[in-house]
């Protein structure tokens, strides 16, 4: 949550967010190419990552949220994560091949399905594996 703050912190009118400005767009190149194209503005002032990575961040809190709300243990398959990645990778491919002009929608929705799958396949992974070594201690 407070990474995806961070993205979209150009949005909060404070003199602490101009101060930090360059600071964060330095920490936030790392993770993205920050093309001002392809990216939201708010206040005059470009979002940290583009428009599908804010997507990603963006899937990842929403996904965060419903699972602290719905505490029940839960599996995501590696099929799932596939095939919801499939929107993005298409986007990405169809895009480098100059098939249709970027779209900011379309990035930002294909974002929000990949962040959401990753966060839930990740999650699900740490939680296998915590079970599972709890088990082996238990001896079952």
């Amino acid at each position: 949550m407070i990474w995806f703050l961070g993205v979209i912190s150009p949005c909060f009118n404070a003199n602490i967010i101009n101060f930090l400005y360059p600071f964060q767009k330095q920490l936030y190149s790392t993770v993205c190419h920050q093309n001002i194209l392809k990216s939201f503005t708010c206040n005059d002032k470009f979002f940290f990552v583009c428009a599908r990575c804010t997507g990603i961040y963006a899937g990842a809190v929403i996904s965060a949220f419903i699972v602290a709300l719905n505490s029940k243990f839960f599996v995501v398959k590696t099929s799932h994560l596939i095939t919801l990645s499939i929107p993005m990778l298409l986007d990405v491919v169809l895009l480098i091949f100059n098939t249709y002009n970027y779209n900011h929608f379309l990035s930002t929705i294909t974002g929000l399905l990949f962040g959401s799958i990753v966060f839930l396949y990740i999650l699900s992974a740490i939680e296998n594996l915590l079970f599972s070594n709890q088990k082996n201690k238990n001896g079952h």
